[in-house]
């Protein structure tokens, strides 16, 4: 700790500096007779505290302690006052001004000691304090740095779930697509036959319409002999016209041809209509979205998007069955509340399979607004959830698939987005072999 005494006195400077020095804690004292020099020497030698005699020369100890508190940089510096004068305006004065304590002339050695002590412990406590605020500042500025990077890696673990949750579907995402690229391509293959018929007879017809155009020019003389001469290699069939085009249509078969061109056309366009629809759903499905993207949507089509895209995953195992109002509007996330419906219908698809049973499962979806919340119910006759995995299911990496089937990430995520993201709740009942009910409460207006 270090001391600076501000005195004309050369007695007193030299009475403080022997006392000073007697005291633990201190290890430099500096005496200054001349009160002009007080701020260099605080800054050159890095003043602790700081003794101010009240009368002096020049500049008076009140005058120097009002400029050393008008400047903030010597706020943390303890400044006791040395005074003879027995005035409690004075002293009054002193406190005003900003002074820590005041120490009586002529100097007592065992008050002197005593109030130097509880200074020096107030500039020990305040420099630990200090240090303490400085760490505290660090850490919350790496902390800062460590909640945005973890605000970054949960999104892209939100994310990559989301995409192996796509990446299971895949296959089924491909068979339904496949379906409707099948009749389409099998269309085309049609409509390109049906075209090589139509405008064979188109030119047949052409040819007929000319040779019946230069009948008729013949017979009225019409046109001039190096015309007819000129178009003459058309007419060379003594067939009329009318018959030739008549026997063309019958043999390329335009009736069934013109038949059939609305129904392919038609087929095609609800087969490229049911491609784009579940490439739609799969492109809103897999997109990034922030947490703040929300808008109001019905309950009703964000169900039907998911049964698009995880319709081949329980097609084959269960019976789906949509009970839920047109009229149901929630303002949601659409991607991240899809993302839960997704993974809590496949899971249940994937938990009826595992039974390996003859006939099919059932899972139920249903909806209801009471007052201003929105319940959807999943339910599914499965083989249902033990007791004690019920308690583990939303927390991260819990799983009972086998390695390879499943993350573990599912339900945590889908908990983090109804609970955190939307300020709803989810509810879980379960029996073993009778079945599991997910419950989700959603706010009509969410407002985080």
């Amino acid at each position: 700790m270090k001391i600076l005494v501000v005195d004309d006195s050369q007695l007193n400077l030299a009475i403080a500096k022997r006392y000073l020095e007697e005291i633990p804690n201190i290890s430099e004292v500096y005496l200054c007779s001349n009160p002009e020099d007080t701020k260099a020497m605080i800054n050159e030698f890095h003043i602790d505290i700081v003794i101010l005699d009240i009368i002096m020369p020049v500049i008076t100890g009140l005058d120097l302690l009002m400029l050393l508190r008008e400047d903030d940089q010597y706020d943390d510096i303890p400044i006791i006052m040395l005074t003879s004068i027995d005035d409690i305006q004075i002293y009054q004065k002193c406190f005003e001004l900003g002074a820590f304590d005041y120490i009586n002339k002529p100097i007592n050695g065992i008050e002197f000691k005593a109030r130097l002590k509880v200074a020096i412990e107030s500039k020990i406590n305040y420099n630990h304090l200090k240090s303490l605020m400085e760490v505290t500042i660090h850490q919350n500025e790496e902390l800062k740095i460590a909640n945005a990077k973890l605000t970054e890696a949960k999104f892209s673990l939100v994310q990559s779930e989301k995409m192996a949750a796509i990446g299971q579907l895949a296959a089924g995402i491909a068979h339904e697509i496949n379906n409707p690229m099948g009749y389409v391509k099998g269309n085309f293959e049609l409509l390109q036959k049906y075209f090589t018929k139509l405008s064979e007879f188109l030119h047949d017809l052409k040819d007929s319409v000319i040779d019946t155009a230069l009948d008729e020019s013949r017979d009225t003389s019409k046109i001039k002999s190096d015309e007819l001469n000129d178009l003459s290699y058309l007419s060379q069939d003594n067939t009329p016209p009318l018959i030739k085009i008549k026997e063309k249509y019958q043999t390329c078969k335009i009736d069934m041809i013109l038949r059939e061109l609305d129904d392919i056309l038609i087929d095609s366009e609800n087969g490229i209509l049911r491609i784009m629809e579940i490439v739609g759903s799969l492109k809103i499905f897999a997109r990034s979205v922030k947490d703040d993207e929300k808008d109001t949507y019905a309950l009703h089509d964000i169900i039907k998007q998911v049964l698009l895209i995880s319709r081949n995953e329980i097609r084959y195992v269960a019976n789906v069955k949509v009970h839920v109002p047109d009229d149901i509007v929630i303002y949601c996330n659409k991607v991240q509340v899809g993302q839960v419906i997704v993974n809590m219908l496949v899971n249940a698809a994937q938990a009826i399979k595992s039974q390996k049973r003859n006939k099919m499962g059932v899972i139920t979806i249903t909806a209801k607004q009471l007052k201003e919340d929105i319940y959807i119910t999943i339910e599914d006759d499965g083989p249902g959830i033990s007791e004690d995995h019920l308690l583990k299911i939303f927390e991260p990496f819990f799983t009972t698939k086998e390695i390879g089937q499943g993350t573990g990430l599912g339900l945590s995520i889908s908990y983090d987005i109804i609970i955190n993201k939307h300020n709803g709740a989810i509810d879980v009942k379960s029996e073993v072999n009778k079945g599991t009910i997910f419950t989700i409460r959603l706010p009509m207006v969410t407002t985080l």
